[in-house]
């Protein structure tokens, strides 16, 4: 997730993973159920700034679901792209991605916990000065929305891993984080947050609450607390991302 939404090129290897990407994310999300026969998608645009990629990757990635007849796509002021009238698997195809999804998360949860944590310590323990405050900085960035939480996230994260200058931990957080979240993109969107948050427009404390420790942690310079703080944080990430698939179980 995040991104700007700014156009990509049509061709490429990176423009075919983000296609996929995009696709897959909806086909996810409407076997969970979570665009039913006949909902209405939201617009290109939405799309693209949702996932954080280009309108023409996301009007590639309906074009391959309506050839494989999960979406129809009508023009004029009525028009836009809806769910096929019947889902293909019905519920038998929700709880094997259900199933799916809880397993990819649980992995990739269980390997960021092996590396977050200790990355977090080099941070509070090497980092120069002036990148530990800039952590601290970063809890008062402003989150408007879902886009906003998750780039600002990402930045704290990936600015974190990088203040211990170990370069193999700081790529090995960037891909776990990015793998992760391309498996979770059929959770976000358009999911009903308030099973985390009591409404969206508290993402920005949200935000704030949930990293503040760690970045106090690491500013004083305390490893055990900083790797302490991180480890607590991504468990209760991951209880989060688990209470949004929840919501799909419960879907028939």
């Amino acid at each position: 997730m995040g991104g700007t939404g700014a156009e990509e090129p049509v061709n490429g290897t990176a423009h075919a993973s983000s296609r996929a990407m995009v696709a897959e994310a909806l086909r996810q999300r409407i076997a969970l159920g979570g665009f039913g026969p006949g909902d209405r998608l939201p617009p290109e645009r939405e799309l693209a700034a949702a996932f954080g990629v280009g309108r023409n990757t996301v009007r590639q990635a309906l074009r391959e679901l309506a050839d494989e007849g999960l979406v129809v796509t009508t023009l004029g002021r009525s028009g836009g792209t809806r769910v096929a009238p019947t889902r293909p698997g019905g519920d038998s195809a929700r709880v094997a991605v259900t199933a799916g999804i809880r397993a990819s998360l649980r992995d990739y949860m269980e390997y960021r916990l092996a590396i977050e944590p200790f990355a977090a310590r080099l941070a509070a323990e090497r980092g120069a000065g002036a990148v530990r405050r800039e952590l601290v900085a970063m809890l008062d960035t402003e989150v408007d929305d879902l886009g906003a939480y998750h780039r600002a996230d990402t930045r704290f994260h990936l600015g974190l891993a990088a203040a211990g200058g170990n370069d193999v931990l700081s790529e090995a957080v960037t891909r776990a984080r990015a793998e992760m979240f391309v498996a979770g993109n059929a959770l976000w969107l358009g999911s009903d947050w308030s099973r985390v948050y009591p409404s969206e427009g508290d993402f920005g404390p949200a935000f704030r609450e949930e990293h503040e420790a760690i970045a106090f942690a690491v500013l004083a310079g305390d490893g055990a607390a900083a790797e302490a703080r991180m480890r607590d944080h991504l468990r209760d990430a991951h209880r989060q991302f688990l209470a949004l698939l929840d919501q799909f179980g419960a879907q028939g």
